[in-house]
C-alpha cells in the first residue's frame, strides 16, 4: 500500500491488484468471488451514478442492509464519489431509524427489497437503491440499473473531510452520530500497516454487521487496504462460521468475546464427543498448554494441539478481538491452543481503535499500548492508579453531528476526549480497562462496584447462560438468563432453588459488597449490542418485568410450528388444561413452568397427577426431570406412555416390612445417635405434649444442617419413632452402599428433588394414607445462611387425600453444630421444639395465596417461625 491520504486515494489503487482476490461471501454451500478489479470497477460505477444523480461531496448516502459483496462496492463507491457513507441497523425502531436518516442528511440509500418500503416511508425524498435485486419497484431503482458505465470526473476529496458517519451503539441511551475523517480512518490502517499482522494472501473472516466502526474500520477497510481478501459467512451460526473458515481458507478472524468465548466451548465439547482415551489425551494437552501459556512458553500447544486446530480451521492463525474485554481465560485457552490472539480498545470516536496489544508482546487481560500517533492519560487517578480514560490523535472525530452540547461535554478544557470509561497504565505503558464510568454501580454504602468482573465469575455457575448485574434501590441485584440446556441434563424441577444455591455459593469466594442481595430470572436474552454490549439502560425495567412475571413484547406469538404442536390432540388438552389451570396468565410455549408459573418439584406431583386423573396422560420421572418450559411438557405429553404398576411397585419396596437384619441395624443406629445427640449436642426437647397420640402426622421442620433428622428422630417419643417414615434426599441418603444399607434401615425415602420428586412425595403420601408418620423437610435443601427459607407449596400434595395434621418443627443450634460447608460437625447444643397440630383445610381457608398448596405451606412456615 502507497501512502494514501484519502479513502479515494485508496480505491484507486484497488484497481492495480487486478485479480487478487478481495471479497468471498458464502450462500448456503455457494461462493460467490470478487477481485480487487471488480471491486473496484463495481464501484466505480456507483461513483459515477451518485454523481450523475446530484449526489457527491459531503452528502449522506446510507447503507441498511446486511453485509454482502454489493454493500462493500456500495461504501467504496460513496467514498470514491466523496459522499459520507452512513451504515444503519435495520433493527432500530421507526423514530430513531428516521433520525438517523436525518442527521447522516441521506439523499440516497442503499437497501434491500424487503426494507425498501419503510426506508422510502422514513426518507421520502432519498432515492432507493435495491442492493439484493435487479427487479423494479415502485420507487425503487434496481442495482444493475442504477450502475454506470459511463466514466464520471470524480472530485477532489481533503483528508479533513468526512468519509464516514457512525452511530454509537446505545448502550447507555439514544445512539450519537460520529462523523470520521478519512484521515481519521487512515490512521488506523496505517497503524495496523505497521504491525505486518495480515498482507496480501491472508483472508480475514468478518461476520460481524458493517454499520459498527469496528468490523467497518478493522474487518474491511483495512484488510482491503493491505491487499488481504475478506471473507463473509453465510451466518453467524457456528456450522456456517466453520464452513466459512474452512471453504475460505480462512487465515484471520475478526470478531468479539462473546464469539471467541462460544468457539472455546465448542472446542472443549469437541474434546467431550472424541472417545475416552483421545478426549482424556487432547484435555489434558489442553490443560496442560494453558499452563504453559500462563508462564510465556507457546510451543506447547503450537505443536501438540495442531490437530485440533487443523480440524477447526486448517489455516486459521490470527485471532483479533474488539467491542469489549475477553475473559483472561478465554484468551490463556486460545493461545495455549496454538492461534495469536489479540485484542484491543476503542471506540466509534476513535474510528474504533485507540490501543491494541503487539504481536509478539500480548499481556492477557490488557487493553495494550496506544496505537501510534494516539496519546492516553488517566484523569482523576486514585490511589490504585484507576482514574478517566482520556485521549487525542490524529483518530479522533472532531465533535458529535449537530449536537454542539455533547461534543462540549465530551472534551477537556484542553482538548482530550473523555472517553467515559475508567482504567489505568501499568508500569510498561498497557491500558487495563475497569468498567465503563456510566455503567459503575454505586451501593448504598458508597461502594463503587464495576459489574462485568463480577458477571464473568456469576457466569461460570453451571445453570447460569447470562447474568447482568444492576443497583436496585442500592443493592446489588442480577439479572438471570437460565441454561436450560443445562437445567434439562441436570434435572428441571428444582431449577429456582438450584438458581439461587449456585449463586449463593459463587458469591463466598467474592467480596461481601459484591453478593447479589436478590435476583430475577428472565428466559429473553439479555439485551445486547452486536458487538455483544449489554444494552445496560434497559436492564432495570426488564428486571421490574421479570419480577412480575411478564412476557416480553411480542413473545407470545406463535409460530407455525407452535400452533402445529398446540394442535395434536393430545398436546391441544393440555395446552388447554393450563390455559384453565393458570386463567391470569400469559402462557408461552416458551412459559419456565417452574420460574414463571411456580410449579416447584413439589408441585410436580399435583400437576402430574392431575394430568393423569383429568386427561389420562401419565409422565414418567425421567421425562419429568427434562420439562423446564410449556414446550417441553407438551412435548413430553405428545409423546407419554402408561405408566401403571410403577408407584406400587415402588411401595413394595420401600414401604415393606423391615427384615430380621434390618431392624437390628435401625436399633443399633437409634442406640449410637441418641448417644451423640445427649452427649454431644446436648439435645433438648419441647412441646411434646403438643404431638398427637394417635393417627398419621406430617412433621415439618426447619432445615439448617445434616443434624436435623438426627435430632428430630431422637426427640420423637420412642412409639412414634418406629412408626414414623422420612423423606431423604437421593444425593445424600443413598450415595454409597452404607448410607443406602442404613438409609433403608430408618425407613427413610429417596427424594430427588432434580430428577424425580414425584415418586419421592407419591410414595411419602402414600405412608400417610397407610397410617404412617412422615417427616419431610418443605424448605427441600439446607439454609446456607441459617435463617428460615420459603417453604415449597407443593407440600400440599402430601395432604391432598387425607387432612392429616401438620406439626410444625423448630430445630434450633443445628447450623451453630454444623453449617454448611463445614467438614465435620462441632459440639453444642440442639434445641427440638415442636408446635401445636395444623389441620391442612384450616389452612387452606385461613392463609392467603393463589392456590391450596401455596396457603398450606404460608400457613406451615409461619408456624415454624414462630418457633423460632
Amino acid at each position: 500500500m502507497n501512502d494514501p491520504s484519502t479513502l479515494q486515494a485508496l480505491w484507486r489503487e484497488f484497481a492495480a491488484k487486478n485479480d487478487a482476490l478481495a471479497l468471498i461471501a458464502f450462500s448456503g454451500d455457494a461462493a460467490e468471488t470478487w477481485s480487487f478489479a471488480r471491486l473496484a470497477e463495481v464501484s466505480g460505477q456507483i461513483a459515477a451514478a451518485l454523481l450523475k444523480g446530484g449526489i457527491g461531496r459531503d452528502d449522506g448516502v446510507a447503507l441498511v442492509a446486511p453485509n454482502s459483496p454489493r454493500w462493500i462496492a456500495a461504501f467504496w463507491g460513496v467514498a470514491a464519489a466523496g459522499a459520507i457513507a452512513v451504515p444503519l441497523d435495520a433493527q432500530n425502531e421507526d423514530l430513531e431509524l428516521a433520525r438517523m436518516l436525518r442527521v447522516g442528511d441521506c439523499r440516497c440509500a442503499f437497501t434491500t427489497a424487503a426494507l425498501a418500503p419503510r426506508i422510502h416511508t422514513l426518507a421520502p425524498s432519498a432515492t432507493i437503491v435495491l442492493i439484493d435485486s435487479d427487479t423494479a419497484l415502485e420507487s425503487c431503482r434496481p442495482w444493475r440499473d442504477f450502475l454506470l458505465t459511463e466514466p464520471a470526473t470524480l472530485p477532489s476529496v481533503a483528508p479533513t473531510d468526512i468519509a464516514t458517519i457512525v452511530f454509537t451503539s446505545g448502550t447507555t441511551g439514544s445512539p450519537k452520530a460520529v462523523p470520521l475523517s478519512h484521515a481519521n480512518l487512515l490512521s488506523n490502517v496505517l497503524a495496523l500497516e505497521a504491525t505486518k499482522l495480515v498482507g496480501v494472501g491472508d483472508r480475514a473472516l468478518l461476520p460481524l454487521p458493517l454499520y459498527h466502526a469496528y468490523p467497518l474500520t478493522i474487518g474491511m477497510i483495512t484488510p482491503l487496504a493491505l491487499g488481504c481478501a475478506v471473507v463473509l459467512p453465510a451466518g453467524i451460526s457456528g456450522p456456517e462460521l466453520l464452513a466459512a473458515m474452512r471453504g475460505g481458507a480462512v487465515t484471520a478472524l475478526v470478531g468479539v468475546p462473546r464469539l471467541y468465548t462460544a468457539l472455546v466451548e465448542s472446542v472443549r465439547r469437541g474434546i467431550a464427543t472424541l472417545p475416552r482415551p483421545a478426549a482424556g489425551l487432547f484435555g489434558a494437552l489442553l490443560s496442560c498448554a494453558v499452563r504453559a501459556e500462563r508462564h510465556g512458553i507457546h510451543w506447547p500447544g503450537r505443536l501438540l494441539l495442531s490437530p485440533l486446530r487443523r480440524r477447526i480451521a486448517p489455516r486459521l492463525r490470527l485471532l483479533v478481538s474488539g467491542g469489549a474485554a475477553v475473559p483472561t481465560p478465554i484468551e490463556e485457552t486460545l493461545d495455549a491452543l496454538g492461534w495469536e490472539m489479540l485484542t484491543g480498545y476503542g471506540l466509534v470516536e476513535t474510528s474504533s481503535m485507540l490501543t491494541f496489544n503487539p504481536p509478539g508482546a500480548a499481556k492477557h487481560g490488557a487493553a495494550g499500548k496506544p496505537v501510534p500517533g494516539m496519546a492516553v492519560r488517566i484523569a482523576n487517578a486514585d490511589a490504585s492508579g484507576v482514574g478517566d480514560i482520556e485521549t487525542r490523535g490524529p483518530s479522533l472525530f472532531a465533535g458529535y453531528r449537530d449536537d454542539p452540547v455533547k461534543t462540549r461535554a465530551a472534551f477537556t478544557a484542553d482538548g482530550w476526549f473523555k472517553t467515559g470509561d475508567l482504567g489505568r497504565l501499568d508500569t510498561a505503558g498497557y491500558l487495563h480497562i475497569v468498567a465503563r464510568r456510566t455503567e459503575t454501580i454505586v451501593l448504598a454504602d458508597g461502594k463503587k462496584l464495576f459489574p462485568e468482573e463480577f458477571e464473568t465469575i456469576y457466569a461460570t455457575v453451571p445453570l447460569v447462560r447470562e447474568i447482568a448485574l444492576l443497583g436496585l434501590d442500592g443493592a446489588l441485584v442480577g439479572l438471570v438468563v437460565p441454561n436450560l440446556g443445562a437445567a434439562r441434563e441436570s434435572g428441571a424441577m428444582r431449577l429456582a432453588d438450584a438458581l439461587r444455591e449456585g449463586l449463593a455459593a459463587k458469591a463466598k469466594s467474592l467480596p461481601s459488597y459484591a453478593r447479589l442481595s436478590g435476583f430475577a430470572v428472565t428466559p429473553e436474552a439479555l439485551p445486547r449490542t452486536q458487538l455483544g454490549k449489554i444494552r445496560r439502560h434497559l436492564l432495570p425495567a426488564l428486571y421490574a418485568a421479570a419480577q412480575r412475571h411478564e412476557p416480553e413484547a411480542g413473545s407470545s406469538i406463535l409460530s407455525p410450528e407452535d400452533h402445529a404442536l398446540i394442535e395434536q390432540p393430545p398436546t391441544a388438552a393440555v395446552w388447554r388444561w393450563l390455559q384453565a389451570k393458570f386463567p391470569d396468565r400469559s402462557l408461552r410455549l416458551d412459559t419456565i413452568l417452574q420460574l414463571d408459573l411456580g410449579v416447584d418439584s413439589l408441585a410436580w406431583v399435583e400437576l402430574t397427577l392431575a394430568l393423569e386423573r383429568d386427561l389420562g396422560i401419565a409422565l414418567r420421572e425421567r421425562e419429568i426431570a427434562r420439562i423446564v418450559t410449556i414446550r417441553d411438557l407438551l412435548q413430553q405429553a405428545g409423546s407419554a406412555r402408561p405408566t401403571q404398576g410403577e408407584t406400587a411397585a415402588a411401595a413394595s419396596r420401600w414401604l415393606a416390612p423391615l427384615g430380621p437384619g434390618l431392624r437390628l441395624l435401625r436399633m443399633l443406629g437409634v442406640l449410637l445417635i441418641r448417644c451423640a445427640m445427649r452427649w454431644a449436642f446436648h439435645l433438648k426437647v419441647e412441646g411434646l405434649e403438643r404431638l398427637p397420640t394417635i393417627g398419621p402426622m406430617l412433621l415439618c421442620p426447619n432445615h439448617v444442617s445434616y443434624l436435623d433428622p438426627f435430632a428430630v428422630g431422637m426427640a420423637l417419643p420412642r412409639a412414634q419413632l418406629r412408626r414414623t417414615y422420612w423423606g431423604g434426599w437421593a444425593g445424600v441418603a443413598f450415595n454409597s452402599v452404607l448410607r443406602r444399607l442404613f438409609s433403608r434401615a430408618a425407613r427413610v425415602i429417596p427424594v430427588d428433588p432434580d430428577r424425580a420428586a414425584a415418586s419421592g412425595l407419591a410414595l411419602g403420601r402414600l405412608a400417610l394414607e397407610r397410617g404412617w408418620n412422615l417427616v419431610w423437610f418443605p424448605e427441600g435443601s439446607r439454609s446456607v445462611d441459617g435463617k428460615l427459607q420459603r417453604f415449597l407449596p407443593g407440600i400440599g400434595a402430601l395432604v391432598e387425600t387425607r387432612d392429616v395434621p401438620i406439626i410444625p418443627v423448630y430445630v434450633e443450634g443445628g447450623f451453630a453444630a454444623w453449617p454448611v460447608g463445614r467438614k465435620y460437625p462441632r459440639r453444642g447444643t440442639i434445641t427440638v421444639r415442636f408446635g401445636s397440630p395444623l389441620l391442612p383445610s384450616t389452612l387452606a381457608a385461613r392463609m392467603t395465596g393463589r392456590v391450596r398448596d401455596e396457603k398450606i405451606a404460608a400457613g406451615v412456615e409461619a408456624a415454624v417461625a414462630a418457633l423460632a
